[in-house]
C-alpha cells in the first residue's frame, strides 16, 4: 500500500509539474543519512501569496506591482528580476557508497506574471563523515554546482554542512550553506548565505509534527538590516509510510537507527515518505504566506 501511495503521488506531482499551476521549491532540508545502493526520487514545491508589496524588493528582486504586466523595469529601463510566485523542483539521488551521494535536480519556477519555465540543471555530492546511530550526532558535507538554463542568468556554486541531532523521539536538523555565484552575469563577488532548520518529533506511529526556518542572504558582503533578508518559519506534519515497525522505536525522526546499515545482501526495501507546512514571512521582502510540500520514494 505505502509504494501504491508512493507512486501515485509522485505520478500526480508530475502531472502537476506540467499541467498545472507549480510552487515554489526552495523549501529544503537535507538529511545527512547515506544508504549504499539506495536510489530515492523526490519532488518539493511551494506556493507563495503576499508578494512584497509596492516599494519592496520581492524574493527575486522585483517590485511586486511592476510585474502585473508581465516585465518588471526600473525607471531607467533597466529589466528587474521578477519575484518568484510558485516553483517545482525534481530531484534524483543514489547512494554509491556508505558515505557517498550523488544528485540532480531539475528547478523549474512560474515567476509572477509569467508562464511556467525550467531555470537550472543542479548536480550536488554528498559525503557523510559521521553516521548517526539512532540517538547521538551525525554530520554531512554537501558541494553543488547549478547551470541556469535562462539568459543572463549566473550559475551557482553552494557547499555546506548538514548536521542532525537525535534523542529519542525528537531530530534536529540543520543546513548552513554558502553560495556564490559564477559566470559573466554574476551579479556579486563575494559569498551568499542560505540557511535551513527542522526541529522535529514523532508523535504517533508514522506521523510527526515539527517547526521548519529558512533564510537567505545573497550577498554577506552587503547583508544589510535583517528586514532587507530574506526569513520565514512555520510549522510542518510528516507522515512516513514505509519501513519496518522495530526501526522506528529510537530515533525514528532520523535517518536510521544501530540496524539503518548493514553488509548484508538484503533487497532495497521501498519507502514513501511525505511533509506538508506553512510558512510565514518575518520580513517585509519575504512573502506573506507560503503553503510547501515535499514527497519522496526510495528503493
Amino acid at each position: 500500500m505505502a509504494c501504491i501511495l508512493g507512486i501515485s503521488a509522485l505520478a500526480a506531482a508530475g502531472l502537476t509539474l506540467f499541467g498545472s499551476k507549480p510552487v515554489l521549491a526552495e523549501f529544503e532540508i537535507q538529511e545527512a543519512g547515506i544508504e549504499k545502493g539506495e536510489v530515492e526520487l523526490e519532488y518539493r514545491g511551494a506556493y507563495h501569496w503576499g508578494l512584497p508589496r509596492e516599494g519592496e524588493k520581492g524574493a527575486a528582486g522585483a517590485l511586486d506591482d511592476e510585474v502585473e504586466g508581465g516585465v518588471g523595469e526600473e525607471e531607467g529601463g533597466e529589466e528587474e528580476e521578477v519575484p518568484l510566485r510558485q516553483s517545482h523542483d525534481v530531484e534524483f539521488e543514489m547512494g554509491i557508497t556508505e558515505r557517498w551521494m550523488i544528485s540532480t535536480t531539475l528547478g523549474t519556477t512560474v515567476p509572477a506574471g509569467f508562464n511556467w519555465q525550467v531555470d537550472s540543471v543542479e548536480l550536488e555530492t554528498q559525503y557523510e563523515f559521521v553516521e548517526r546511530q539512532g540517538n547521538g550526532i551525525g554530520l554531512a558535507f554537501a558541494v553543488s554546482y547549478g547551470w541556469a538554463t535562462q539568459s543572463e542568468t549566473p550559475n551557482e556554486v553552494e557547499f555546506g554542512p548538514i548536521v542532525e541531532l537525535a534523542a529519542g523521539k525528537f531530530l534536529l536538523t540543520t543546513n548552513t550553506f554558502f553560495s556564490r555565484q559564477m559566470g559573466e552575469f554574476a551579479e556579486t563577488d563575494g559569498l551568499g548565505f542560505e540557511y535551513g532548520w527542522r526541529a522535529e518529533h514523532d508523535i504517533a506511529e508514522h506521523w510527526g509534527l515539527g517547526v521548519e526556518m529558512f533564510g537567505e542572504i545573497e550577498d554577506l558582503a552587503n547583508a544589510g538590516s535583517f528586514d532587507d533578508q530574506e526569513h520565514s518559519i512555520g510549522p510542518a506534519l510528516f507522515w512516513k509510510p514505509g519501513g519496518d515497525d522495530d526501526d522506528e522505536e529510537v530515533g525514528d525522526v532520523g535517518e536510521s537507527d544501530d540496524n539503518g546499515k548493514d553488509n548484508s545482501p538484503e533487497p532495497a526495501k521501498t519507502e514513501f515518505s511525505m511533509n506538508v507546512g506553512v510558512q510565514f514571512g518575518l520580513t517585509d521582502v519575504t512573502s506573506d504566506s507560503a503553503l510547501k510540500f515535499q514527497g519522496s520514494l526510495a528503493f
